[in-house]
């Protein structure tokens, strides 16, 4: 009973709590490849400064695969770079990790509501899953947070542990490659009853490194099938 009460509580805290229409889900066309190689490719690295009540703690660089989930990608580069939409600017700039859910998953991306409340993806309100085909098995891989089936928007966590329930629930799209101890810096703040930390834990600036495409390696990056 404790395990399934865990199970629920971690499921819960990735679960986006506002609601928008699913505009976008019929604009991308979902990847059916059903195989993964050993060898991913990372296309893009994107990196975050983050601070702790107005005290730097370094910078997160994470590695994007690209070939695997194409449209995932192309939303999470975009609002690290920083996109507009008419009059309104969006970015994880000033974006708060708003949950920290203990030995589980650091959760962040909310560019609207800066709460937890809100979000918005590069496609509308909400874009599709393209596919499970990367596990979260391990620390350090790159989730989209959601309320549901296909409402994906720019809300994210990092995993702090291997969380294969999750998989086949959120699309990984990427890995940290440096800065791990700056994440478990995050997982350290105290949090009250509803996982909200009790420090301001921002991003202060953000941004995307275009690199040649390069084979990463990681036993643990293919979900069981």
């Amino acid at each position: 009973m404790e395990q399934k009460l865990l199970f629920l509580t971690v499921v819960l805290s990735l679960v986006v709590v506002s609601l928008p229409g699913l505009d976008a889900a019929t604009k991308i066309k979902k990847n059916k490849e059903e195989k993964v190689p050993d060898i991913l490719t990372v296309t893009k690295k994107a990196w975050m400064d983050v601070e702790i009540d107005d005290e730097p703690v370094g910078r997160i660089v994470i590695g994007l695969f690209g070939d695997i989930v194409p449209a995932t990608v192309m939303n999470f580069a975009a609002l690290m770079k920083g996109t507009w939409k008419g009059d309104t600017s969006f970015s994880y700039k000033g974006s708060i990790f708003h949950r920290v859910v203990k030995d589980h998953v650091i959760q962040g991306g909310d560019i609207t509501n800066w709460d937890g409340t809100g979000g918005k993806s590069i496609y509308g309100e909400v874009f599709p899953d393209e596919n499970f085909l990367l596990s979260h098995k391990g620390a350090g891989w790159v989730s989209m947070a959601n309320h549901g089936p296909d409402t994906n928007q720019s809300q994210f966590f990092i995993t702090l542990q291997t969380a294969r329930f999750l998989d086949k629930r959120y699309v990984v799209f990427g890995k940290v490659l440096q800065g791990l101890s700056v994440v478990k810096k995050i997982a350290e703040v105290k949090v009250d009853a509803w996982d909200r930390p009790k420090k301001l834990i921002r991003v202060t600036s953000c941004g995307v490194e275009i690199v040649s495409p390069y084979g990463y390696r990681d036993s643990e990056s293919r979900a069981e099938l």
